[in-house]
């Protein structure tokens, strides 16, 4: 009785060998395609030398990132299974020029380019993925220091509170740069919005739910280099005013403006200025994205109230409803950040040659902030700010918020 036991468990156990052979048997191998992808320089002067070209293919069906090096000729060759991928290129160009003294100068400049949800299949009947890149630079002007949007929770009660919520703008030059007319907006669309209703107009425009801009003549608020300007809704010691105990909250006296919206949930602070208020989604008052899926950008232009008024764009969105929002030039915008949780990312609400990457707060409502990185500190101790147009390696994800700190991490 034992030995046909045995026998049978050992029959049963072929045959369900057998049945998992056969059912891998019948898996289809994804079919593979060979493309070149091809790395293409805009606004770069003839005769420059291009080096470290390197392109990185990212599957958005896995998250498995491949690296290639480029040939002296942009171009390389690669096999990669159907499916939906990003292609990001990055290099060094070298180049000579004659100064103002008449001398023979020789810079070198970073570039970068990023296609994204490029579909690849044996179907294409362009097998070239051309790459646009352009040049990235350290900012020598005004840049965003830092947003605190995710905001925190109170200690006592637990309670989601944004009223601590800041943007800081920084003077990132070695000159002194007045901050008269300097607008800030937010993006209309969020990274998740599928698809993007302004995906056709991004590499020219940024189109924004909210505008404020610092009032003055043009030399009223100067800022002098190493110095920033913090603004807030709520420009007051929070800790003071709602918790001496609640070490998430945050000391914002210190804002050189706020964003007022005339509204019974807005609270005036009559000894900090008001930012001019151009346009609003909102009908009550302005929160900043707790989520950090919008983008931010430092807008300027000559008379920013009939620029506006001459590019309000209504269309529809992905529900059929009106879609409003301002349009802002690109040549215009003097900095920009886009907001993304990496596993959330679905599109780009701003143009890659404003930002590359993306940075983002890991969860709502953590107390943490995105924090540009120091590049350096010149000999007279002024912080100068990171700033490659690349929100990814400009910035740290879920810092600690430092609002009015020049600190070298």
């Amino acid at each position: 009785m034992k030995k046909k036991t045995v026998q049978s468990a050992f029959y049963i156990s072929l045959i369900a060998l057998i049945g998992i052979w056969s059912s891998c048997e019948k898996e289809e191998p994804i079919p593979t395609v060979e493309l070149t992808a091809k790395v293409e320089l805009t606004g770069v002067t003839t005769g420059s030398k291009v080096d470290e070209l390197t392109i990185r293919v990212k599957s958005n069906q896995t998250g498995v990132t491949k690296e290639f090096t480029a040939e002296a000729n942009g171009e390389t060759t690669m096999t990669l299974e159907e499916g939906v991928y990003n292609f990001e290129a990055t290099g060094k160009i070298s180049y000579s020029y004659t100064d103002y003294e008449g001398e023979e100068q020789t810079k070198t400049e970073s570039i970068a380019g990023l296609i994204e949800n490029l579909s690849v299949s044996s179907s294409m009947t362009n097998k070239t993925v051309a790459i646009q890149t352009h040049i990235t630079v350290n900012s020598s002007g005004w840049v965003i220091k830092e947003i605190y949007s995710a905001s925190t929770k109170t200690s006592v009660g637990n309670k989601n509170y944004t009223h601590v919520q800041f943007v800081e703008i920084y003077n990132n030059s070695g000159e002194k740069m007045y901050a008269d007319g300097l607008a800030i907006g937010e993006t209309q669309v969020t990274s998740a919005t599928v698809p993007n209703y302004y995906a056709d107009d991004i590499a020219n425009y940024t189109f924004v739910q909210t505008l404020y801009s610092i009032p003055g003549n043009g030399t009223n608020y100067p800022v002098d280099p190493g110095k920033s300007i913090l603004i807030a809704p709520y420009p007051i010691n929070h800790k003071v005013e709602f918790d001496p105990a609640d070490n998430k909250l945050l000391d914002l006296s210190i804002a050189d403006f706020q964003w007022y919206d005339e509204h019974s949930l807005a609270l005036q602070v009559p000894e900090v200025p008001d930012l001019i208020k151009h346009y609003s989604y909102s009908s009550t008052i302005w929160i900043l994205t707790t989520q950090t899926n919008r983008g931010l950008v430092l807008f300027k232009t000559d008379n920013i109230a009939d620029y506006v008024t001459n590019n309000i764009d209504q269309r529809k969105n992905n529900a059929g409803k009106d879609a409003i929002a301002v349009r802002l030039d690109n040549a215009k915008v003097l900095d920009a950040v886009y907001l993304g949780h990496p596993e959330k990312i679905k599109v780009k609400t701003i143009a890659p040659s404003l930002d590359l990457g993306f940075t983002y707060c890991s969860e709502t409502f953590n107390g943490k902030s995105v924090r540009r990185k120091v590049s350096h500190v010149e000999s007279d101790g002024r912080v100068v700010y990171q700033d490659t147009n690349n929100s990814t390696v400009d910035f740290i994800p879920d810092a600690e918020p430092q609002p009015k700190q020049f600190k070298v991490d």
